[in-house]
């Protein structure tokens, strides 16, 4: 009887460090912003054709880019150096910031719903939940819906650590208006 017992506990062990997933370091490093895209659905859930706007980067530009770094022990930041204007409030900002606006954040992801949430440390705290349609060691995409009918769509890019400071390709700063609630233009 005991060595009955024994095995089941054994076997509800193993069982239980075996369901322990990692799923969550295959975004570790970082990774920069290659193009972002905001539209809105219609019923059904798919893109309204003449909403799509669609803003391109450099992934790890030093200067206009947008970074996200995601570290081993579920925490990270998000790298914004892209801001033309910070909204201090709907009608106090400060415009052409030279600055890097760092955000922390803590992660987990969920492989069996393909969803990335990210905790936002800010004056108001906020959980993202942003689906992953697709990733790979390379890239992935998020898509975010950010309120009713409105979605932030975002390309990735990993960056090498050890290019992370010298852009691919000359950038220019890229203008995109405020999306209240979006996590790439929204934060500041």
């Amino acid at each position: 009887m005991k060595g009955i017992k024994l095995v089941l506990v054994l076997a509800m062990i193993t069982l239980g460090l075996a369901s322990c997933s990692k799923d969550y370091t295959m975004f570790i490093g970082t990774w920069g912003v290659e193009e972002i895209e905001y539209y809105n659905t219609d019923y059904w859930g798919n893109p309204i054709e003449n909403t799509i706007k669609k803003y391109h980067f450099t992934p790890g530009d030093p200067n206009d880019g947008i970074d996200l770094i995601f570290r081993a022990d579920r925490s990270g930041e998000m790298r914004d150096r892209s801001r033309d204007t910070i909204y201090l409030t709907d009608s106090t900002y400060i415009y052409c910031p030279d600055t890097t606006l760092v955000t922390k954040f803590t992660y987990s992801y969920h492989k069996d719903d393909a969803t990335l949430y990210m905790n936002m440390e800010v004056l108001h705290p906020f959980t993202y939940q942003m689906k992953i349609p697709e990733i790979t060691t390379n890239s992935f995409i998020y898509v975010n819906e950010y309120d009713n009918n409105y979605v932030e769509k975002a390309y990735m890019k990993r960056i090498d650590d050890a290019k992370a400071s010298t852009p691919t390709r000359g950038s220019k700063p890229v203008y995109r208006p405020r999306m209240k609630g979006s996590l790439l233009s929204n934060l500041w």
